[in-house]
């Protein structure tokens, strides 16, 4: 007899006295009914919190010492109704993402009651949360030896293989899954003859060709898979179809794991494969059921495709802001002096709309088209904004990483997305401070006084003061939002390559009736080339504009600083200043000083939250280590200190 643990009487005791009371086998719902209350008394017990590192341990000595009360037990066991505990636990209730999330959500809420008496049902009622499954993940010993008493019966794991064959099947079939595939028709698919393939390996339990025939099998579909996935990689992704992908994926190991199983139970030696043990298979239902209730695993796993095709078309936007010779730098200077000469006339609009009587939302509307008008030009016109430039740079950064071309290589990355920021929010502040000067100037010779009034001026000066007023806290927010409208250029371009929509309007039977053919092309060129920029600078307009009148609405005085913006503020207000000659000593020009201070803590935040969001982002979809750059932070400063305006001016010189 295998010895006991010295210190677990009571648990000895109280286990002998529940395996005792274990009901007799029996037909009849009556006595599923019975098991179900007797292996949930027991289960509850065993894994009480505080109580489980001796009871489970103690629980498996005692079984493997009295082999009479490890069959009573095994028998108990098995009364209870094992198909949907193989075939569900674990894995997904629904095809669909939305409401999968959605479902979980609200069982997080609202209490459901399974009124079913089989182990899939158990397992729901035992609640088994993060810490009960970390703990079965660290304990996996405890579960050694227990295999044959856990062990399915041979009927159950061949009716839930049975049945995981036909849903993998039915999701391999799926229109959109299909059309991923170059097939000569559907039924060429390999999910078409999966039920005919698993059903024989289920029948010839006795022979080692059967396995071999099933892996051939299931490795044609994983291959099928894989195909599609590489298929879905060069167009674009959908949230919904990447997780029916993994759904599918997940659902071939568990049936390549329960026909293993149900081999192994068969033939009475193992066929190597997992799931050959009863008490590991059990290990990964009860880790399963812990997955099944987390929303951010669901989130995690079926975002997570979405979320790198997102970060690459931000990155693909951001190779066009790297400087990384000097006719490229002096583009993107120009580039973005024309950005900063219109900012100054979007400013204008803006203090124009902040004079009129209007209700919250209707200003806020206001200030939203004008930013999203004055953004989109910049657009078609081929302008830069210098704030939208560091989550796209980021994006390209994580992917120049990704590549290990070097320390070499990313050094230069890093110094031409640093040289390509200095020039292009020089440009903008360069152009925007002159332009706004020249505005409030044309605006005297009109109406005969400056655009600013004396109190909105010596507002402007106390709103960009960076210790005085909140505008360094408004400024990382605004960084937040401009990272949060770069993520909507990324999904409207993934969106887009997803439904292939340039190609679709350009073949449009509708559109070229409309357009006709020439127009027709442009039409799906034009998508090509500004959809997602377009959409980009949409979401940011109303999330400068609309997002602070909303939330004043409710309360919450939060606002926005925007560098080339407030930059054209400030020149509006030193304008003003100057022409009326209130400024005439020094200590007069120290509130503009300080609002001058000011725009340099808002550009730094701008550009420095939006970047660090944008890069962690993209460091996680891409799987990569961010602490393990410490090789590349240390050639960064000693680059830095040899050549610190290698970073900074342009290329050659």
């Amino acid at each position: 007899m295998a010895p006991l643990p010295a210190d677990s009487a009571k648990t000895t005791a109280w286990l002998q006295d529940w395996l005792g009371r274990a009901p007799e086998p029996g037909p009849g719902s009556g006595t599923a009914a019975g098991a179900f209350a007797w292996v949930e008394e027991g289960a509850r017990w065993l894994l009480a919190k505080g109580h489980r590192q001796e009871r489970v341990p103690g629980f498996a000595a005692l079984l493997a010492a009295d082999p009479a009360l490890a069959a009573r037990f095994a028998e108990a066991w098995r009364a209870l109704p094992a198909e949907r505990l193989l075939a569900e636990m674990g894995l997904p209730d629904h095809p669909t993402f939305l409401k999968e999330a959605f479902n979980r959500l609200l069982d997080r809420v609202v209490p459901r009651l399974d009124g079913r008496a089989d182990l899939y049902a158990l397992f729901e009622r035992l609640d088994l949360g993060a810490g009960e499954a970390a703990w079965f993940a660290a304990s996996g010993t405890a579960f050694e030896g227990l295999g044959p008493c856990f062990r399915p019966p041979a009927q159950a794991v061949h009716d839930a293989a049975q049945l995981l064959a036909h849903r993998a099947a039915a999701l391999g079939l799926s229109r959109d899954l299909l059309d991923l595939h170059a097939l000569p028709r559907d039924a060429a698919s390999p999910f078409a003859a999966l039920p005919a393939e698993a059903r024989g390996c289920l029948q010839e339990t006795s022979t080692v060709e059967a396995l071999l025939r099933w892996e051939a099998a299931r490795r044609t579909c994983l291959d099928g898979l894989e195909q599609a996935r590489t298929a879905l990689d060069t167009r674009g992704v959908s949230s919904d179809l990447a997780y029916r992908m993994d759904l599918l994926a997940a659902t071939l190991r568990r049936l390549d794991t329960l026909i293993r199983l149900h081999h192994s139970g068969s033939s009475g030696a193992s066929p190597g494969g997992a799931g050959a043990d009863g008490g590991a298979f059990l290990l990964e239902l009860l880790l399963g059921c812990q997955r099944q209730r987390s929303l951010r695993a669901l989130s995690r796993s079926a975002l997570k495709g979405l979320s790198r095709k997102i970060v690459e078309h931000t990155g693909s936007a951001g190779e066009h802001y790297m400087a990384t010779d000097r006719a490229e730098w002096r583009a993107m200077l120009w580039g973005a002096a024309g950005g900063g000469a219109l900012t100054a006339g979007t400013a204008l609009v803006k203090v124009l709309l902040g004079g009129l009587d209007l209700a919250p939302g209707m200003l806020g509307l206001g200030f939203a088209f004008n930013y999203s008008a004055s953004f989109i030009a910049m657009q078609f016109t081929h302008l830069t904004l210098a704030s939208k430039q560091p989550a796209a740079t980021a994006a390209a950064l994580a992917a120049a990483l990704e590549e290990e071309h070097g320390l070499d290589r990313e050094v230069e990355t890093i110094a031409a997305i640093t040289r390509g920021q200095v020039a292009a929010t020089f440009g903008n502040l360069a152009a925007a401070v002159p332009a706004a000067f020249l505005v409030d100037l044309a605006w005297r010779a009109v109406t005969g006084h400056s655009l600013l009034t004396p109190e909105k001026t010596a507002y402007t000066f106390h709103s960009l003061h960076p210790f005085a007023s909140w505008t360094l806290p408004f400024a990382a927010l605004t960084g937040v939002l401009l990272w949060l409208s770069s993520l909507v250029a990324g999904w409207t371009a993934n969106w887009s390559a997803y439904r292939r929509l340039p190609e679709a309007v350009a073949a449009s039977p509708a559109v070229r009736a409309f357009l006709g053919a020439a127009g027709a092309q442009r039409a799906g060129t034009l998508l090509h080339d500004h959809l997602s920029g377009v959409a980009g600078y949409l979401a940011l307009g109303f999330l400068l504009g609309f997002m602070p009148q909303a939330l004043a609405f409710l309360g919450l005085p939060l606002d926005v600083r925007h560098v080339t913006l407030s930059a054209a503020s400030l020149a509006f207000a030193a304008s003003q200043q100057a022409w009326t000659g209130t400024a005439t000593t020094l200590a007069a020009w120290t509130p503009a000083a300080w609002a001058a201070l000011g725009i340099l803590g808002i550009g730094a935040l701008n550009f420095s939250v939006s970047f660090g969001l944008s890069l962690r982002v993209a460091l996680r979809a891409r799987d990569m280590d961010a602490l393990g750059r410490r090789d590349l932070l240390r050639a960064l400063g000693a680059a830095f200190r040899s050549s610190p305006g290698r970073f900074f001016r342009q290329p050659g010189v």
